[in-house]
């Protein structure tokens, strides 16, 4: 019996240095993972940003497709007045001036719409892409602790194992029956 409780406390100290071991690689892991929740939360914040930066770019977009339909408004009325003859010959030039302006107004504000859309598709794949990152390591982070703390429970269960088997042992060598 004393080989026994020998070979078990030489399994304890075994299972205690193994349980150290797992408590400096836990303390690690959850440094880890603390980093990685602050990590995430960069990445959240960033997020938020280009969220907020693309709902003012679809807002710019939003106010330059109302300009261009005010424009085109206007000068669908100036060439409508310019067939009814409404203006007079000197009129007419100045029209057709301010028409033209309106015309090229309304083409720069096509470009910059169709930029403004260009930029917002360009930043909507960021989002995508990112959002998909995100949702990678945080399920990479779950699937650690999960692990983790499967790892310890069997350690800890074992440990329990061993300490009951010891004192069963330690009980019987005082000359008490084991429990």
């Amino acid at each position: 019996k004393t080989n026994e409780v020998l070979n078990l406390k030489a399994q304890l100290k075994d299972v205690r240095a193994k349980m150290e071991l797992l408590e400096m690689k836990i303390q690690d892991l959850e440094d880890s993972l603390h980093a990685k929740a602050m990590e995430m939360e960069v990445c959240e914040n960033e997020l938020q940003r280009k969220k907020n930066e693309s709902e003012l770019l679809r807002e710019k977009v939003n106010l330059l497709e109302q300009e261009i339909t005010e424009l085109r408004t206007e000068l669908a009325i100036l060439r409508e007045e310019m067939k009814c003859g409404m203006a007079s010959v000197g009129l007419e030039g100045n029209m057709t001036e301010d028409a033209q302006a309106l015309w090229r107004e309304v083409e720069k504000l096509k470009a910059e719409l169709q930029e403004e859309r260009g930029n917002n598709e360009h930043m909507t794949v960021g989002f995508q892409q990112e959002r998909q990152i995100w949702k990678e390591e945080k399920e990479k982070v779950i699937h650690y602790q999960k692990q983790l703390q499967q790892s310890y429970l069997h350690m800890y269960k074992r440990n329990q194992n061993l300490e009951k088997m010891l004192q069963e042992l330690a009980a019987g060598e005082d000359g008490k029956e084991p429990l």
